[in-house]
């Protein structure tokens, strides 16, 4: 891997661990380092994408946060758009969003389930700590804390999301 992409790999991770470590919400900390990294700073994004976070509204039985976040990431800029929706996925008018995109979503989810066996937030919780957390449960929340989870467990998820988005667009991007 090329010594720019590594770094800019790197300070990604970085930004989405202290954003995560510091004021929680595991999608918009991972979009906004995504942002940060490519200067492309939107606050709408950031603020439509807060209730991915905690597997969705904080529930922990959906995607995780930072998951669906690089998923958005890819989508942006590679995803079908409107006006081509009468265009078959497969027409190389419409981009190629389907082969496209779906090639850097597999990519993400296969570290995932590499490195951790899921992409399920309760799930990746059972891996860390071994037991899930309900966040919206005051008393859970400080267990979770008391247990490193907003000081290693969910900020190092958000780096390393972060981290293998950028390692994976930018090798997508610069073949």
């Amino acid at each position: 891997m090329k010594k720019e992409i590594k770094e800019k790999a790197r300070r990604a991770y970085k930004v989405a661990y202290e954003y995560e470590k510091n004021y929680g919400e595991c999608s918009q900390c991972t979009i906004r380092a995504l942002q940060e990294t490519y200067n492309e700073i939107d606050n709408n994004i950031f603020r439509a994408i807060g209730g991915l976070a905690g597997g969705g509204g904080s529930e922990g039985d959906g995607t995780c946060g930072a998951y669906a976040a690089c998923l958005y990431f890819f989508s942006s800029k590679y995803g079908r758009r409107f006006e081509d929706l009468d265009i078959d996925k497969d027409d190389t008018r419409s981009g190629g969003f389907k082969n496209n995109l779906y090639f850097l979503t597999e990519s993400l989810h296969k570290k995932f389930l590499e490195e951790y066996g899921t992409i399920i937030c309760s799930q990746l919780h059972r891996k860390i700590f071994g037991r899930p957390f309900y966040h919206r449960d005051p008393d859970n929340l400080k267990k979770f804390d008391k247990m490193g989870g907003h000081e290693k467990g969910c900020p190092h998820i958000c780096g390393n999301a972060a981290k293998w988005t950028v390692e994976i667009f930018e090798n997508f991007t610069n073949k």
